[in-house]
């Protein structure tokens, strides 16, 4: 052992359980805070279209309402997020998080102050590919900084909480909407136009208050002590996050683009996020078809409680999982509150109206709660910058495919039961139960191959630079 290796192993022993935890309160009060900022209001400029609507885009801008001319403006957006999710995570290991992250978000923030400028269903549609080009970095941009700081069983609560501010952008983006939504201002500009210029105005101020406070990787944080960065990289390694891939060569790219992990996990991602896609793109439209005749301010009074508890549901399981260390268990629970609430809906034409709304609760709850232990299921078996940085890039992008599936099963011509988008959505999240449990058997396997020293053979084939394919990497879940 180096004279390294024995301080870094001596300060871990040293470290009592009550230092270790105010070393990770350390982490969560400099790291979170704004990239919880940037998560919330990058979720309500993307997602506000949904309010937009109910308060007169689509006849202000020549929209027909019987079309799929609102599906397609929705469904640009995960275009954009599908074809720029690699890069951005490629552009935050090229530069710095801090500048790549809230050099995005302001410059989303402008276009989403332009969404209010706008005359015609061509414009909507063009901005709304760049917003999704511009959102694309941020949550695995996020997740690859955080995975740099946090060991392997305290990213769920983190990343969970970061999730929260996208539920909670539904809800306070509900707010603004009905704060708004009587404004008659003597241009004529009608409400909506008014949630874009405020919202994306807030987006640009927010972002400039939080770029001082943004974190780059650990060895340029100057808040972190020598020792107290050496227990964290011991503390990550003793977790089981063993294995570098420093080095793109051939091998280490081939490794990258031929993991079956990373495929597997996106589309269980598609299964999850379609259908919490459907929950904040079409909340207030399904909501106004259970309340017909309702203000644009009911419907968002109605829709503002939905998100609030599926922010307390993601955060509860969050705690859960890290707690007991174990990932698929509780990612399938929030799958299954999903399915409740699914089966409900699917008998609506026999259930009361309250029941149908107390069903969104539940599905939105549970897909939610299910999202980040779905992302965390990748994290947690992936090592080596290179292959984190491509790993989730790779799935989060993949799996925005979900949001494709949400975008074009809520058409206005399905109103008022949505049989499609239902009955499609159910069946996604039912198929992410399945590839949970089939991307659980695959670990285990491989484990047992690991075990039995079957994989021994790729250090002495390739050495260190396999991530983590080497042999004493114990994939967890």
């Amino acid at each position: 052992m180096s004279p390294s290796d024995t301080t870094t192993a001596d300060a871990t022993e040293a470290l009592s359980s009550a230092e270790y935890r105010k070393l990770i309160w350390k982490l969560d009060v400099h790291l979170l805070p704004p990239l919880f900022v940037l998560w919330f209001i990058s979720l309500i400029d993307r997602v506000n279209i949904g309010t937009a609507r109910i308060q007169g885009l689509e006849k202000d801008l020549g929209m027909n309402p019987l079309t799929n001319q609102f599906n397609i403006a929705t469904v640009v957006v995960f275009i954009g997020l599908m074809l720029a999710e690699v890069p951005s995570n490629w552009l935050v290991k090229r530069f710095t998080p801090s500048t790549v992250l809230c050099g995005e978000c302001i410059i989303l923030g402008i276009f989403t102050i332009v969404q209010g400028l706008l005359k015609n269903f061509g414009g909507l549609v063009a901005i709304r590919f760049i917003i999704g080009i511009l959102e694309a970095g941020l949550i695995p941009g996020s997740i690859f900084l955080l995975s740099a700081y946090y060991p392997r069983y305290e990213l769920q609560w983190r990343v969970s909480m970061l999730h929260v501010g996208n539920a909670l952008s539904n809800a306070v983006g509900g707010l603004l909407a009905y704060a708004v939504a009587s404004i008659q201002s003597s241009n004529g500009w009608h409400g909506w136009r008014w949630i874009f210029v405020i919202e994306g105005s807030i987006t640009i101020a927010l972002t400039l208050l939080c770029w001082p406070f943004m974190n780059n990787w650990p060895s340029t944080a100057k808040w972190l002590k020598p020792s107290e960065r050496a227990v964290l990289e011991e503390r990550i390694r003793v977790d089981g996050i063993i294995g570098r891939m420093d080095v793109l060569d051939r091998k280490a790219a081939i490794r990258c683009l031929t993991d079956w992990k990373i495929y597997l996990s996106a589309f269980i991602i598609v299964g999850v996020i379609s259908s919490v896609y459907s929950c904040t793109l079409f909340a207030p439209t399904i909501v106004s078809v259970l309340k017909p005749g309702s203000s644009p301010k009911k419907i968002q009074s109605l829709v503002i409680p939905i998100f609030v508890a599926a922010s307390a549901t993601t955060l509860a399981c969050a705690y859960i999982s890290d707690k007991l260390r174990h990932r698929a268990g509780v990612a399938l629970a929030g799958c299954f509150i999903a399915v409740i609430g699914y089966i409900v809906i699917l008998n609506q034409e026999h259930v009361s109206v309250n029941a149908r709304y107390g069903a969104l609760y539940l599905i939105a709850s549970g897909s939610f709660a299910a999202l980040p232990g779905a992302w965390i299921l990748l994290l947690n078996n992936v090592s080596g910058s290179y292959k984190t940085a491509f790993a989730m890039g790779m799935e989060i992008g993949l799996g925005n495919g979900g949001g494709f599936v949400a975008s074009f099963s809520f058409q206005s011509k399905a109103a008022p039961f949505y049989w499609t988008g239902f009955r499609t959505t159910f069946s996604l999240m039912c198929m992410a139960i399945g590839l949970i449990c089939i991307y659980v058997a695959g670990l285990w396997y491989e484990n047992r191959q690991k075990r039995l020293g079957k994989r021994n053979h790729l250090l002495e084939e390739e050495g260190d630079n396999l991530g983590d394919a080497h042999p004493e990497f114990i994939y967890t879940y």
